[in-house]
């Protein structure tokens, strides 16, 4: 498919890929009508080709008329030169400037724009521009600071961010760590509603502890829908600035002891009936048990702003200390009185009703709830020398706060997803709005950094979901294929520079999702900042590229929440499973297998020439064991192992291109109570733990 020039260019300065390489190595290219859609929702002002001569004019021109851009990182190291974009006829005037550091020291500057600061002078729609360089004199520390540049009758302001080049790095007598990953909602114990709370994951943290591992995994823990036809996926939440409530120990809150109508409520027959059926099946069952602890935890909010206790003063101080917790709240209220889709209300949005100021009252103490359990859980681990490994999404629910709360910071009329691949032929949708890669910069990426540190105040370790999202994200327009998504660009150096400065002032170390198709300037652009990466084995182990290598600044694990247990994809029931599903056709299944076996062999051959698999005994049990060794003995600084895998779990927690009711769903085959006390897992984590000494001493 042919594009115009002008077309092409005009992508070309809004940062739209017109085309893209898929992994089979082949050219895929952009249609028009794609491409105009996508141009619109970055705000050109292009409805057809008609009118892309004059859209790229004014384009060209806004980007002259910008005399500095929203955002600058300085890198330790480099010099701090400041580019500015000036009318030409400023040439021999004195310009003055301000610069506020972060700490709310001022300095003054005054430059002199003489033709050696000059460095380029271009005629713009008959205007002519030049572009100046200065220099920032004194030492400029790590920091979010403002520039002020002020020019006749205007004035204009950057985001100049001051970082080191790498973010977090652990001592170096800490590494080599292993631990066990498994999502809160499959861990269930004895004293369980059905799925796992967050007393449920510090009994897990304290177990790992105990058998010498320093890592526990989870999935996000962030605020949620649960009755939308997305269902509860953990990556499609509610909002990236708030936490679960549906993880919630209810029985460890204070005043769940106190009132006796909650108490009541939850020792009814009817209620230990309901436990008991959730307890025993094999899926979460997320709308009854949430029902049932909304209604007590309501009972316990109505009656906590009733009577006000001792504790209310706390909760007053909480709110004033975090206004956006209440706005948050009255948010979910309305959303719940007025339907979740807030376009249709948000114009229009009523005065408090009894309803709404319930609904609010409620979310905004079950926040304060599950901040003081995150915030125990924080500290329990930190006494334990373990790290949580937390989870930051790409996106969120459409339908979100944050999307209602900052509408120009998420591109309209679009979603995001991947391409075709040989795994997922028809692509992937993800059904969520991409951030703009423009208005997140004019704002200072203030809803970024407000996302991150949600997180990294309660976490040693996060992973950033789709890391190439940094980069490029692919869109799909309203109403399209995703066969016609188109690859948009950002400024992947300001993502960096914030994740490093943040990762740093919270001793936090970034785990980057690498995976799936990867452009070749990620990799280098991670290790440069001190990002570690993914390894997953099944995959990599036998790659051209790697063939037993295993990186050291790496999280090494056999497979991720995405894919199919290592049992599954060992006996190729995986295949099947997803040719049922219609995710290959018959000839895709078949050279899939013919490919798997390869790889299997080359596994075998692998561990044989390693020392560490004995021949004779080639089951899925002892291949397991072996890999599981191997990654053990690399020199990956974290080995992640799927706890599932330790039994032989053939069901997926996700499979990525389906809306099935069990992704996100599935409970661990043993509960907390079993597998604390089952043989092989023990005996497999006691050689896992040794081996890793013995690496790290």
């Amino acid at each position: 498919m042919t594009i115009s020039l002008s077309l092409q260019q005009l992508c070309h300065s809004y940062g739209i890929n017109t085309g893209y390489r898929d992994m089979n190595g082949l050219t895929r290219h952009a249609s028009e009508e794609a491409l105009i859609a996508v141009l619109r929702s970055l705000g050109a002002a292009v409805n057809n080709s008609m009118d892309i001569p004059s859209a790229q004019k004014l384009k060209h021109l806004q980007d002259w008329q910008y005399v500095c851009p929203p955002v600058m990182v300085f890198w330790e190291g480099s010099p701090p030169f400041i580019h500015l974009k000036l009318p030409a006829y400023l040439l021999g005037a004195a310009l003055p400037a301000t610069f506020v550091l972060e700490s709310g020291e001022v300095r003054e500057f005054l430059w002199k724009i003489e033709p050696s600061t000059v460095l380029e002078q271009k005629t713009v729609d008959g205007s002519v521009y030049l572009v100046a360089r200065f220099a920032l004199s004194g030492f400029l520390p790590p920091g979010y600071h403002q520039l002020k540049v002020e020019l006749p009758g205007l004035s204009h302001q950057s985001l100049v961010i001051s970082v080191p080049n790498q973010a977090y790095n652990p001592p170096s007598h800490e590494g080599n760590y292993w631990g066990l990953f498994l999502p809160l909602y499959a861990l269930h114990g004895s004293s369980s509603w059905g799925a796992g709370n967050f007393s449920d994951l510090r009994r897990f943290i304290s177990w790992t502890s105990s058998l010498g591992g320093k890592v526990v995994g989870t999935l996000p823990l962030l605020a949620g829908f649960f009755d939308t036809k997305f269902g509860p996926g953990p990556y499609l939440p509610a909002s990236k600035q708030f936490w679960n409530e549906f993880y919630l120990d209810i029985q460890s809150i204070p005043e769940f002891g106190r009132y006796s109508e909650a108490g009541q409520l939850f020792n009814s027959v009817d209620c230990q009936n309901q436990l008991s059926v959730w307890r025993k099946s094999e899926n979460v069952l997320y709308e009854p048990e949430l029902k049932l602890k909304r209604h007590i935890l309501e009972e316990l909010s109505q009656q906590f702003w009733t009577e006000k206790p001792a504790r209310f003063a706390d909760f007053e101080i909480f709110l004033a200390n975090h206004p956006s917790v209440l706005d948050y709240a009255q948010f979910r209220a309305a959303g719940e009185t007025l339907g979740l889709d807030w376009q249709h209300w948000r114009s229009n949005l009523p005065a408090d009703t009894t309803g709404i100021q319930k609904g609010r009252n409620y979310h905004a103490y079950v926040q304060w709830l599950a901040i003081q359990q995150i915030t125990a859980l924080k500290q329990h681990s930190g006494k334990s020398q373990t790290l949580l490994y937390m989870d930051l999404p790409v996106g969120v629910h459409p339908f979100s706060y944050d999307v209602w709360k900052e509408p120009d910071a998420f591109a309209t009329g679009i979603t995001c997803g991947a391409p075709p691949d040989p795994v997922f032929t028809n692509g992937q949708n993800w059904e969520f709005p991409p951030l703009h890669p423009e208005n997140i910069r004019r704002t200072g990426y203030q809803y970024f950094i407000r996302s991150l540190r949600h997180q990294l105040r309660s976490c040693g370790m996060l992973r950033i979901d789709h890391m190439m999202g940094f980069h490029r994200l692919f869109w799909i327009p309203q109403g399209m294929s995703t066969r016609d998504g188109v690859y948009v660009n950002y400024q992947a150096e300001e993502f960096y520079a914030i994740l490093t400065l943040e990762s740093i002032r919270h001793k936090t170390v970034i785990i980057g999702e690498d995976l799936g198709l990867v452009p070749p300037e990620v990799r280098p652009m991670m290790q440069k900042h001190a990002i570690r990466r993914m390894f997953v084995g099944q995959f990599e182990l036998i790659s051209d590229s790697q063939m037993g290598i295993i990186p050291q600044k790496a999280v090494a694990a056999l497979n991720t929440h995405d894919m199919f247990p290592f049992a599954s994809f060992w006996d190729e029931t995986d295949i099947a499973q997803r040719q049922n599903l219609k995710l290959i056709d018959e000839a895709a299944a078949k050279v899939e297998l013919d490919q798997r076996r390869r790889t299997k062999r080359e596994l075998i051959s692998l561990l044989q020439y390693q020392g560490i698999f004995n021949h004779l005994h080639q089951d899925t049990l002892a291949t397991l064991t072996a890999i599981l060794k191997l990654l053990a003995g690399s020199q990956a600084e974290t080995v992640l192992i799927n706890l599932e895998d330790l039994w032989l779990e053939q069901k997926p927690q996700n499979i990525p291109g389906t809306t099935r009711s069990q992704n996100w769903s599935h409970k661990a085959r043993y509960s907390f109570e079993q597998f604390t006390k089952h043989p092989f897992i023990l005996q497999t984590l006691k050689e896992i733990d040794q081996i890793r000494k013995k690496e790290n001493s």
